[in-house]
């Protein structure tokens, strides 16, 4: 399925935590999607009912936690003019499952919708809308996509809400490229709705040629990769895998530990994650670690990594996106005086390293990708 419906939305749409209400509820989540290619295509909707990646130090979500046992009593899709807790769809298709309008979701399944067609005009939105009936239903709390849950009581915003993993359609592309990393990567800081952290302006650079899948999530570590679950598989569907792990696993540390990586840590979780993703024939490109408000030790492991990062893609055969430099304000290499655009870069900071990314990988000609 991955080799046909690439990612048509370059906003974060992982799970990087669980609504849990500690009894079977129906609610009806409603989402609204910016397409990179507008037009008429054929989509299929992707999830996996499991956390991906780690949130805070764990205490209500973690890496691959399981989700719960609930129904999907219907799904459908429409155009959207604008968000907003009424706006309902407009011109919606109802969404299938092997046939069926309904579905029953075991924890850890991983499933795609039948295939719908639509066609969604230049400016406007894709809206989806769909029952569940359960409880356990992971998400990400960190969504800059508008989104809503009807409780009973009719639409009220609550960013917690689930969403397909992937907004999948069939648009002919070269390459689909994943970047995988944290709330930096995921886009936490930049404008809501905007699409203006780095990896939306790439997805928005680079979209009528390649996919970009956004797998950024907030708090997420190299170690929530690195235990070969549900976010592995994701990133595995791709040709070209963007690693930019680091902050929080200086910072934080593998869940369940109780402190940060040490530098020798991080870079075996890296060196880890590369002959993995590798292995399967895919190209990855390491990042330098970004500036952020470090503490005096876990700075010194950041410079440690940050110089062993060239090293470290010489021996594998990885090319190098040199992501801190387009973001550290200091004078002098490493400096990490102050972030130029906050530890969470604005859309400002998005573009700096957009535009970093396409001096990197942009001849002049043609992209290198």
């Amino acid at each position: 399925m991955f080799n046909k419906y690439a990612s048509n939305v370059s906003c974060g749409t992982g799970n990087n935590f669980i609504l849990e209400f500690n009894e079977k509820r129906t609610i009806v989540a409603r989402t609204f999607f910016k397409p990179e290619v507008t037009g008429k295509y054929n989509y299929r909707f992707f999830y996996q009912n499991s956390v991906n990646t780690t949130f805070a130090q764990g205490e209500i979500a973690y890496v691959n936690k399981s989700g719960g046992n609930w129904v999907i009593n219907y799904a459908r899709v429409g155009i959207g003019s604008e968000f907003g807790c009424h706006d309902a769809p407009g011109q919606t298709v109802t969404v299938t499952f092997n046939g069926s309008v309904s579905k029953a979701v075991a924890p850890d399944e991983a499933f795609w919708t039948d295939e719908v067609e639509i066609d969604v005009p230049e400016g406007k939105y894709l809206v989806w809308e769909w029952e569940i009936t359960g409880d356990g239903l992971p998400c990400t709390p960190d969504s800059q996509i508008p989104a809503y849950i009807d409780f009973g009581e009719g639409f009220v915003k609550y960013n917690s809400c689930p969403m397909p993993n992937l907004i999948g359609c069939d648009k002919k592309i070269r390459k689909r490229i994943a970047f995988i990393g944290d709330s930096i990567t995921q886009g936490c800081g930049t404008t809501f709705d905007e699409y203006d952290m780095w990896v939306g302006r790439i997805g928005n650079m680079l979209k009528d040629e390649y996919s970009v899948w956004n797998l950024g999530l907030g708090f997420s570590r190299g170690s929530d990769a690195e235990a070969m679950g549900s976010l592995m598989y994701k990133a595995k569907q791709n040709d070209v895998v963007v690693l930019t792990y680091g902050v929080n696993d200086l910072l934080s540390g593998k869940y369940g530990v109780g402190r940060g990586d040490t530098a020798g840590e991080l870079l075996s979780r890296i060196e880890t994650i590369v002959k993995e993703l590798q292995g399967v024939g895919i190209e990855v490109i390491l990042s330098t670690i970004p500036p952020f408000h470090y503490h005096e030790s876990a700075l010194r492991e950041w410079r440690c990594v940050n110089m062993a990062i060239p090293a470290l893609a010489k021996i594998y055969g990885c090319r190098v996106y040199d992501f801190e430099a387009s973001l550290d304000a200091s004078d002098k290499p490493l400096g990490n005086d102050y972030t130029r655009y906050g530890d969470h870069p604005n859309g400002e900071g998005g573009a700096a390293a957009c535009e970093a990314f396409k001096k990197t990988f942009f001849d002049g000609k043609d992209w290198t990708l």
